[in-house]
């Protein structure tokens, strides 16, 4: 990769994020979990917050999720936030992570990177850095980062283009050592132009929580033509009640919590080599079929009032992700999880975005051995499996995922998750969250037709995507 050009795509980069003032690419991480800890308040991260209107994965908060912060990249600084330091160990030999976790995720790693540096004899400082993806940007190229960086699999493709962190295929973790350790959803999640560049901790994706009470484990929808048909029988029955809700729009659209229904059609928002997808056939037909929604659920249903109506046991069912868990708990509701059913039209499985924690090595790292060694055990069964245990979230090792099947929420995930697709790690998809989330507000409220919204919104991105690649 040249420097050059990576240094040409870095400024683009920033001016792009700049003008848009860190909310309009509502994606992930770009991603719409415009603070993925928000959620936890909320959930995950892209590149603008999926209540932000992006993808949840990128999250700033490895532990929110997409309804809070969808992408870091587009998220705008924080005017007076400080970093925030934990230090576990006290060997001579140090590792710094450069992290945003938060919440009952942080304790369980805490605790557990904390025997790591006993077992070694080494110190980890953990530096909680609020505005991740500009700080790495500008202390990386300076010589003043840390050895590893903790985030999501969607921050991938532009810090390897901007030279933010290290491939890792001749270091000791390769293709083989993912396949043969990792999930394949999240051995992908991990790649960028053939190359290797984190090891995989962790998945999440949205999937079906259900009011028991409500409706029995044997009558969920096994396919959307019977989700449509329960909807409206039941809504009928049930005035001022909902069958089936999500958080199908905001003030910038969801394209993280729509994605199912856009991927389970075979389209895409966006290739890895930035070729857009957003007016093909297959995107118009999803599209298409999105507005039915619009006919079972509240208008106005962004992610508070899909809470709401859950939680206050005005709906059945709420499509979202494990970041809910807690909200569900506190709410006193007799609930399961499950999938979200096949799309009847292609028989295909619906499809939501799979955001993986990863670990990703820091350009200049100055404790390289120490770091690489940290990551091999960030990878391990035994780590990942404790992670599960404490946060019901779904681990990215094969054999930590045995571990913890048994445990019915977590279940329910591996199996959601073994139906998704990787959230997009390449750059381009900054350019997307925006026009795909107005698009798909567009759909909703009938303010244009689905084909139209769509192919106005597949312009603007390849007009974005060309400035990203300076043409």
């Amino acid at each position: 990769m040249k420097r050059f050009a990576s240094l040409m795509l870095f400024i683009m980069l920033a001016s792009i994020l700049a003008a848009c003032g860190g909310g309009d690419t509502t994606g992930t991480t770009g991603s719409p979990a415009a603070s993925a800890s928000t959620a936890a308040s909320a959930a995950p991260d892209t590149s603008a917050a999926p209540e932000a209107s992006a993808s949840p994965a990128a999250s700033a908060d490895a532990s929110a999720s997409p309804e809070a912060s969808a992408s870091a990249a587009a998220e705008a600084p924080a005017a007076s936030a400080e970093p925030t330091s934990v230090s576990l160990g006290s060997g001579g030999e140090k590792v710094v992570i450069w992290h945003q976790w938060g919440g009952g995720y942080l304790d369980a790693i805490t605790a557990e990177l904390g025997k790591y540096a006993q077992a070694n004899n080494v110190t980890l400082e953990l530096l909680n850095v609020p505005d991740l993806n500009q700080k790495v940007n500008v202390a990386v190229p300076a010589g003043q980062g840390p050895d590893l960086i903790a985030w999501v699999n969607d921050q991938i493709g532009k810090n390897a283009l901007t030279e933010v962190i290290q491939p890792l295929s001749e270091k000791g973790i390769d293709r083989a050592y993912l396949d043969e350790n990792f999930i394949g959803t999240a051995a992908n999640a991990m790649t960028f132009e053939d190359e290797v560049w984190g090891v995989p901790e962790s998945m999440e994706a949205i999937a079906l929580f259900y009011n028991k009470d409500l409706v029995p484990e044997a009558e969920l929808p096994k396919t959307t033509d019977e989700l449509f048909q329960k909807a409206e029988a039941f809504n009928s029955a049930n005035q001022g009640s909902y069958y089936f809700v999500y958080q199908a729009r905001s003030a910038n659209g969801e394209p993280y919590f729509n994605a199912p229904w856009w991927y389970g059609y075979g389209a895409q928002y966006v290739a890895e080599d930035g070729t857009v997808g957003l007016d093909t056939p297959e995107s118009i037909k999803a599209g298409e079929f999105f507005k039915r929604f619009s006919s079972i659920m509240p208008q106005e249903v962004d992610a508070d009032v899909a809470r709401a109506l859950f939680t206050d046991k005005k709906a059945a069912i709420w499509m979202t992700g494990p970041w809910a868990t807690a909200d569900v708990q506190n709410a006193g509701i007799n609930f399961g999880v499950a999938p979200i059913p096949t799309i009847s039209e292609t028989n295909q499985p619906a499809k939501p975005f799979v955001g993986v924690k990863t670990m990703m090595l820091a350009a200049g790292a100055k404790n390289e051995a120490g770091a690489l060694a940290l990551m091999k055990h960030y990878g391990s069964a035994e780590f990942q499996a404790a992670l599960a245990q404490a946060n019901k979230q779904v681990p990215a090792n094969k054999a930590a995922q045995e571990q913890v099947k048994n445990d019915p929420i977590v279940a329910a995930f591996i199996q959601q998750t073994a139906n998704g697709v990787p959230l997009p790690n390449t750059p381009f998809m900054d350019a997307l969250w925006g026009p795909a989330g107005e698009a798909q507000n567009a759909i909703w409220t009938g303010n244009q037709p689905v084909n139209e919204a769509l192919t106005a919104a597949a312009e603007v991105a390849r007009q974005s995507v060309a400035t990203i690649k300076g043409e």
